[in-house]
């Protein structure tokens, strides 16, 4: 390991990273973020109901139990009901949510409606691993600790499974396998036959499936039974997971970062095959660092006091270890930025040489920033970590509703039985209802005064609740909406980067095609990873309001007003209709609508069945909808020449025809009528010219 200081190894590139000073620096940054951390466990506590002295029974004991021993120690999830209600807003608002992609140049125009339809069916295909899981948990997150950090990769990866084979199976394969098998005479031609077949067989592995083939007729050997490559997305808490230095403001100037999780053993052995960690490293953390202590986990990574009812803390003998370092180094003698990755174990420096340092380090190539996304849920103040939660703006109002439900508990419990007064020494053995309770003269035995109902602590509370539903934008007043809608939209703009940082590791990393279907579209599609420097604004919107059914359908009304008074053809009305559709139910919406060109074809197709019959002398009606399109047809049918010798010959046949397209025109007319009703006379026009719309200065 080379002597230079923590700056320099932080800074500039090197041929091997130093990890003594990423030790050293990532101790010191989890150490000076204990004032976040602590802002999270008693945010994890708050809105859990967790405080010391905690009893099963919500009665208070001991010694500092008042009013008095066994008095009502009740629970009030205000926090919690109010972050569940805003996370389960957040994630209906991203199930309805629309995905556009826009081009930033005009070379990607052609490209941005089928990336749109690609990135939609990316978070509802399955395509993208857990996605919504990853971002209900990152909601919580978002509220709850005042930070949603989102890594976005890249995961290729071939499954291998070992499956026994036996020597007929193998002769299915190839012929001549059985006999070479048996004959023993071309051994390396078979290892190497092994290899090439059975995808990551070693030398020695395949040597022994030789062994076993002839002694026993079958052998163990891999099989690749599931190839992953796909965008990789997972959410990470900001307290236990994922860590910037405490005095970052912009996530991705900071000059390194650090991302702590935990593998099984059989992970790591893993990570040697389809990562290309070095297998000393794996092989010595496994045997001098397994094992973490569960309690420990628990209040680092979900921040939780250890106040529990019951102790669970125990070991986690089979849990390592491991810190992804992610660095933006500079090249001393150009100065060009990277992004590096560096593995590593927090307490294994590796200057005894006993192993390496480190389990990888590599170029995060065509990246230009870290990979994750950040999301502050209140920007009201520069520094990432000084934030607000919602457990902080409610817990004020959470313990002044605990206490006055106590209150109330407890005076109602004097109520029910209210202390006893009786002479002295006199007390009585026995108190209930039938019971033989004897006294000498009346009045000895009698009940203390009871405090009276009070209505002031029920409007107590019913303000309180009022004033946290107002402070997370929950009540129904106008300024609510806009809150409600901030804080949607706050989630959605982050998930929109995400589903950005994922195609541009589509466009790196993916497939060169990849097949999809999109509901609607009757064949699938099929995107190529295209021109890698493309790029596009990805937005995902939706409307709080929709929620609401009033407010949902007076804009229903007022968009099909507009059809109305659109008269040069600006409303595209099939894709005004799609999108009326999928607000009112979009999984409805998508089972019910079709393509424009196929639901044209469909009416083409019906009108020419009808006419079909028609010209059969069946006489039948018109189709519920279509008449512009049918009425064309029709015009082009009677316009062919034998058509009309049989209008002139048959005139049953034309009565038919006629009353079939009266029926088409009847409809068209019913349309024109609802215009004329809004404006009391046909529209002006002059000649083929509308002019009933014209501005007039």
């Amino acid at each position: 390991m080379q002597n230079k200081s923590n700056f320099e190894a932080l800074t500039y590139v090197d041929s091997t990273p130093d990890i003594s000073a990423l030790c050293s620096a990532y101790d010191e940054t989890v150490n000076e973020l204990e004032a976040y951390f602590d802002l999270c466990r008693t945010s994890y506590d708050d809105r859990r109901n967790w405080w010391p002295g905690k009893s099963r029974d919500h009665r208070k004991h001991g010694a500092d139990a008042f009013p008095w021993e066994g008095a009502s120690d009740t629970e009030s999830h205000v926090i919690d009901e109010r972050i569940t209600r805003l996370v389960s807003l957040f994630m209906s608002s991203l199930n309805r949510a629309n995905i556009r992609a826009f081009p930033v140049e005009t070379n990607d125009i052609s490209r941005a409606e089928i990336v749109s339809s690609f990135l939609k069916w990316m978070t509802t295909s399955g395509y993208i691993p857990r996605y919504k899981r990853e971002m209900e948990l990152g909601a919580n997150y978002l509220l709850e600790r005042g930070l949603l950090i989102t890594y976005v990769g890249w995961h290729s990866e071939d499954r291998q499974f070992l499956q026994k084979l036996t020597l007929q199976q193998l002769a299915d394969l190839d012929p001549n396998i059985f006999g070479e098998i048996q004959s023993g005479e071309n051994d390396d031609e078979l290892i190497l036959l092994f290899q090439r077949v059975f995808e990551g067989v070693t030398e020695k592995r395949a040597k022994k499936a030789l062994k076993e083939l002839r002694d026993l007729g079958e052998a163990e050997l891999p099989v690749v039974r599931r190839q992953i490559n796909a965008p990789e997305i997972k959410t990470l808490a900001p307290d236990g997971d994922f860590f910037f230095p405490p005095y970052v403001t912009d996530p991705q100037r900071a000059p390194y970062c650090f991302w702590r999780t935990y593998y099984t053993a059989q992970e790591l052995e893993n990570k040697v095959i389809t990562a290309g960690w070095d297998a000393d490293f794996v092989e010595y953390v496994i045997e001098k660092y397994r094992g973490v202590n569960i309690d420990s986990i628990e209040r680092e990574q979900e921040g939780r006091r250890s106040i529990s009812l019951t102790d669970n803390a125990y070991e986690a003998n089979e849990l390592i270890e491991i810190v992804y370092a992610y660095q933006r180094l500079v090249d001393p003698e150009d100065g060009a930025e990277g992004i590096y990755c560096t593995v590593f174990h927090k307490e294994y420096n590796g200057k005894n040489n006993e192993a390496p340092a480190y389990a990888k380090r590599e170029l995060l190539n065509g990246y230009e920033d870290y990979p994750v996304v950040v999301t502050k849920l209140s920007e009201d103040s520069k520094r990432l970590y000084d934030t607000t939660t919602i457990p902080d703006l409610l817990r004020g109002i959470q313990n002044q509703i605990k206490v006055e439900r106590d209150s109330r508990i407890d005076r109602n419990s004097l109520a029910t039985l209210p202390p006893i007064l009786h002479p002295v020494g006199q007390a009585p053995s026995d108190w209930g209802p039938g019971r033989m309770i004897p006294y000498r003269r009346k009045g000895d035995l009698d009940f203390a005064p009871t405090p009276s109902f009070n209505q002031g602590s029920v409007e107590m509370e019913v303000n309180q609740s009022t004033q946290a539903d107002r402070l997370v934008g929950l009540d129904e007043s106008d300024i609510s909406s806009i809150r409600k809608q901030f804080l949607v939209d706050k989630f959605l703009q982050h998930n929109a980067e995400v589903m950005r940082m994922a195609y541009r590791c589509f466009q790196r990393f993916g497939p060169d095609e990849v097949f999809f279907r999109v509901t609607g579209i009757p064949d699938p599609q099929i995107i190529d990873r295209g021109d890698p420097d493309e790029n596009f604004d990805i937005t995902i919107n939706y409307d709080v309001l929709n929620t609401d059914p009033k407010s949902q359908e007076a804009k229903l009304q007022q968009m099909t007003a507009l059809i109305q008074m659109d008269r040069n053809g600006r409303i595209d009305v099939d894709n005004l209709i799609s999108v009326l559709a999928g607000s009112i139910d979009p999984i409805l919406a998508d089972a019910v609508l079709k393509p424009v060109e196929e639901a044209q074809q469909q009416v083409v197709k019906d009108v020419t069945d009808d006419l079909t019959k028609i010209y059969a002398g069946i006489e039948m009606p018109a189709r519920a909808s279509g008449g512009q399109i049918a009425m064309q047809v029709l015009e082009q049918y009677g316009q062919q020449p034998d058509i009309q010798q049989k209008l002139q010959a048959d005139e049953a046949f034309a009565t038919r025809l006629q009353k079939y397209a009266a029926q088409y025109q009847f409809q068209m007319q019913q349309m024109q009528n609802a215009e004329i009703g809004r404006i009391g006379t046909t529209p002006a026009q002059v000649g083929e010219v509308a002019t009933q719309d014209m501005p007039q200065y």
